[in-house]
């Protein structure tokens, strides 16, 4: 399937959809499944434009997905890393980090938390998968003493990123670039231009 670029910007980026089109019947409840968004449009944003969609996004290419109902929700924050679940079902069917095809396959990066419910229920949400993304580093803070931008930023457990050293090594779980240095003592996010190869789906 070629590239399916959204023309429109939705009303909210970081919002969990409960309909594949974005749009549900307003008394029924039930998903319309025609109009509206299309589960692997994308779009890029301009800084300006991601922007005035909200604080912690910026410019890239975002893309609708949906998230596997199997997947570990306490693992989908906002700016966690997830994985798509596998080559069958492709690039617009996201899970999270631990149940990824691989460490390596496919990342994105999460835009909004889910609950375990929504997760469940097989949600549609907006991920990045290029440009400037907003990241979660690890738990206690990245592990160089001396963090810095341009350090090789990586993926690991739970989806988090991680800065081993400066200005350390591309691997296979290699995400991006830091563009603001990661916080060492905290967990905190911090911004990596992503370094993730762009796919049709």
């Amino acid at each position: 399937m070629p590239l399916i670029r959204t023309e429109f910007l939705p009303q909210s980026m970081t919002a969990v959809y409960t309909s594949p089109s974005g749009m549900t019947d307003l008394r029924t409840g039930l998903p319309y499944y025609a109009g509206g968004l299309v589960v692997g449009g994308y779009f890029d944003l301009t800084e300006a434009e991601a922007q005035a969609v909200g604080p912690l996004l910026h410019q890239g290419r975002y893309r609708f997905v949906q998230v596997d109902s199997g997947a570990t929700a306490s693992n989908i924050k906002t700016g966690t890393i997830g994985l798509i679940k596998s080559l069958a079902l492709g690039v617009n069917f996201i899970t999270s980090y631990d149940l990824g095809l691989n460490a390596a396959v496919r990342p994105v990066v999460f835009l909004a938390p889910l609950t375990a419910a929504q997760v469940a229920a097989g949600a549609y949400v907006f991920v990045q998968e290029n440009g400037d993304a907003t990241v979660l580093g690890k738990t206690g803070g990245v592990s160089n003493a001396a963090p810095a931008v341009g350090d090789v930023i990586n993926s690991i457990a739970g989806g988090l990123a991680e800065d081993l050293a400066t200005p350390g090594t591309l691997i296979p779980t290699t995400v991006g670039l830091a563009l603001t240095a990661p916080n060492h003592t905290a967990t905190a996010t911090f911004r990596v231009l992503l370094d993730i190869p762009l796919v049709a789906g």
